[in-house]
């Protein structure tokens, strides 16, 4: 990743979670960790754009999620692309992560509980979606409650 040519939030971000997530990784080496990453993406057949979504929807659940925690899959994804592709990922991600953050700033003075429904079920949909035994990319996420 080159953070000079692409000063986009999602390569900031993703240098952060890489960085984080590879020092927590002891097992793997974070080339075995972007080479088997890249496995899942290409066995599943995802494009940049669905990669950026779940990278979006991973960064947003540690946002709001109660021991929400991007693995170092997830952390591995910006790595895989580079010119339009990077580009067209980072877009997606932006997208999703600020919908995300939006949902963290609600406000419903008619109903403060909505706010409250709208966070546990983005959350729980993060949990199915991308946790640990994820339907659409399985291990972005992992959860620990305290």
């Amino acid at each position: 990743m080159r953070l000079g040519r692409h000063k986009t939030l999602g390569s900031i971000f993703g240098a952060i979670a890489i960085s984080v997530s590879w020092g927590a990784a002891a097992a793997e080496t974070p080339e075995d960790i972007v080479a088997t990453t890249r496995a899942a993406v290409t066995t599943a057949r995802l494009t940049p754009r669905d990669t950026g979504s779940r990278y979006g929807q991973a960064l947003g659940a540690v946002e709001l999620c109660t021991g929400a925690k991007v693995t170092g899959k997830a952390s591995a994804l910006p790595v895989l692309y580079t010119g339009t592709e990077l580009d067209e990922f980072n877009a997606q991600q932006k997208k999703i992560y600020d919908a995300w953050i939006r949902v963290k700033h609600c406000v419903r003075e008619d109903d403060p509980n909505q706010c409250k429904v709208i966070v546990d079920e983005s959350c729980a949909a993060a949990l199915t979606e991308i946790g640990p035994k994820g339907t659409a990319f399985p291990g972005l996420l992992e959860f620990s409650r305290p």
